[in-house]
């Protein structure tokens, strides 16, 4: 009993070494299932982030290194189970799986560790895409705002411009009605001043001839009238002596027929005879009223006749010259009107009265100053004098005969010709910063005079093109003046079509760029795609996969608040049971040994 007491001793020791290992054995088992559960919740949780934000990374980047500093902790427990391991040999087989087990879990937390690495980088790319996408398609909306703007401006123009040659034929329709209607009405003025005249004349020699008939017929009248009083007179006395002899010889029976018979001749007789005085009466007022409204009417002619020859004796002083200013002036004006036609803008496309100075050879300034300045795309201009000398010309239309008209078409052709020469010498084409074309254009205002001139002396026209100088009326330089509006339009035109195919072919370009990052952003997504594919196929699939492994340790008692999904376990166990069944075996061989000791 002795001998054995320390025997008994030694074994109770060895049991109490025994059990204790066992228990810690059990202790760290249970903590690597639940290690190993929370580990499993965290991937899930991870993946489930990971495909929604950026935060969810760094949540799965703390709970990473919660995990790594969990399986640190395990470590150390392992090697202090494998101390004790050390003295325990029976618990050695099962301490030999637990490292294996370590083992796996840790090298499948590195390749977690390494594919969410992967797929951190991914989602950065993803979002520095999205980044660069979301710019691309800013831009591209700014450029398709650009592009409607431009296409809305080019049909405004467009329709701008439409409206513009619709206006100008119109205003230009306008501009000959009203100079044919001008010269229409200054003839037909010419005419009813004649006309009116000739019918003052004539009325007034039926003015003298009716004043000398209605003497005459209030001279019958009254004569008449004289007449018929005392043919009344008298037959009222004869009828008196008639009546009173027939009263003396008749009876009293006899008077009264007779006075009957008298009644009825002279009754009659006295109406006819009041109905003749008023007839006389009502031709005697009327011709007064007549003769009233006559003279009225002779004075009116005679104001208007007076009206007439002050409008026609004014028009001719403007238009003969007499008053110098007032005649420039006029020339202005109408050169003013055919710029205003032409469609050209005032003050950026032509300016009037635009002031300059030319040096001379003896070094002094000369300041110089014509009536327009025409501007061309090219940066340069048109000069446009206007010259006006009528007299002349007028006194050739009124001449009244040929000699005279010849002598006064010369003298209009020399003004003319003193005018050209007068701009050649002013040297419009010197004026410092302008830069104008070959010809200067002197503009006269009367179509009808420019055409005379030329048509008279056909070497007028060639001393004008030597001395750099085209002469001008309103219709021709209406219509030069209407071109150069149309070079504007089109400049315009051409700089619009320029900036829109610039704007296209940046657009293009963005585009094109667009496109590749898209493109970049499919392929990186495609990428993304088949490595969370790998991921998750490692995750469920396979022999051993973490799923049966984690479910594997909960199932051996690891105590825990949350389970997986039955989809996401029936489907891993679905794959592992196409697979040998070799892991299974020996799982249950090391369970039954377990059990054994």
């Amino acid at each position: 009993m002795t001998d054995s007491a320390p025997i008994i001793l030694v074994f109770t020791a060895l049991a109490a070494a025994a059990l204790s290992a066992l228990l810690v054995w059990l202790v760290l088992r249970n903590k690597h299932q639940t290690e190993t559960a929370q580990l499993n919740n965290r991937l899930t949780e991870l993946n489930q982030q990971y495909q929604f934000s950026e935060k969810t990374r760094t949540s799965a980047e703390a709970e990473l290194a919660e995990l790594q500093q969990q399986y640190r902790h395990s470590q150390t427990a392992l090697t202090a189970a494998e101390t004790t391991a050390a003295q325990m040999p029976g618990l050695q087989t099962e301490l030999q799986e637990s490292r294996k087990l370590v083992h796996e879990l840790q090298s499948q937390i590195q390749d977690i560790h390494s594919r969410l690495a992967a797929a951190t980088q991914q989602v950065e790319n993803l979002q520095a895409h999205n980044n660069e996408y979301g710019r691309l398609k800013e831009d591209y909306q700014e450029l398709q705002q650009t592009y409607s703007a431009l296409q809305v401006s080019n049909e405004r123009l467009h329709t701008q411009i439409q409206q513009e040659r619709l206006a100008y034929e119109e205003k230009t329709a306008l501009v000959n009605q009203a100079r044919q209607q001008r010269d229409t009405e200054f003839g037909v003025l010419q005419a009813e001043a004649t006309e009116l005249r000739r019918q003052l004349a004539e009325e007034q020699v039926r003015n003298e001839g009716l004043a000398t008939r209605i003497e005459q017929d209030r001279i019958a009248h009254e004569e008449k009238l004289a007449l018929l009083t005392e043919a009344r007179t008298s037959l009222s006395d004869q009828f008196q002596n008639l009546a009173n002899s027939i009263l003396e010889e008749k009876t009293k029976k006899f008077n009264e027929q007779n006075t009957e018979s008298l009644n009825r001749l002279l009754n009659p007789l006295n109406e006819r005879m009041g109905q003749f005085s008023q007839l006389v009466q009502n031709t005697y007022e009327k011709e007064a009223k007549e003769r009233l409204t006559l003279e009225n009417e002779l004075k009116r002619l005679q104001n208007l006749n007076t009206q007439l020859h002050n409008d026609a004796q004014a028009l001719t002083q403007a238009l003969t010259g007499t008053q110098n200013k007032t005649q420039g002036n006029w020339g202005e004006m109408i050169l003013e009107t055919v710029l205003e036609n032409s469609g050209l803008l005032k003050g950026r496309e032509y300016i009037v009265q635009a002031a300059g100075t030319r040096t001379e050879e003896d070094g002094s300034t000369r300041r110089l100053q014509p009536d327009i300045l025409v501007n061309l795309p090219d940066n340069k201009q048109i000069i446009i004098d206007s010259k006006v000398s009528l007299t002349s010309y007028v006194r050739h239309t009124q001449a009244a005969d040929s000699s005279e008209a010849k002598q006064h078409l010369a003298a209009h052709v020399a003004s003319i010709r003193a005018h050209i020469k007068g701009l050649s010498l002013k040297q419009y084409s010197n004026i410092e910063g302008i830069n104008t074309l070959d010809f200067i254009f002197m503009f006269i205002p009367v179509e009808p005079a420019y055409l005379l001139a030329l048509q008279h002396d056909n070497t007028l026209f060639q001393e004008c093109f030597d001395k750099r100088i085209m002469l001008v009326g309103p219709s021709t330089l209406l219509a030069t003046l209407r071109t150069v509006a149309n070079i504007w339009r089109n400049e315009q035109q051409n700089q619009n079509a320029l900036a829109i195919a610039e704007e296209g072919g940046k657009l293009y370009d963005k585009f094109v760029g667009f496109v590749g990052t898209l493109e970049n952003i499919g392929k990186n997504l495609e990428q993304a795609q088949s490595q969370y594919q790998a991921a998750y196929k490692q995750l469920s699939e396979g022999r051993g996969n973490l799923v049966n492994r984690a479910q594997k340790l909960y199932k051996l008692g690891a105590k825990a608040s949350k389970q997986l999904e039955k989809s996401l376990i029936e489907q891993a166990q679905n794959s592992q049971e196409a697979l040998p069944e070799y892991s299974e075996h020996k799982a249950d061989t090391a369970g039954g040994s377990l059990v054994e000791n």
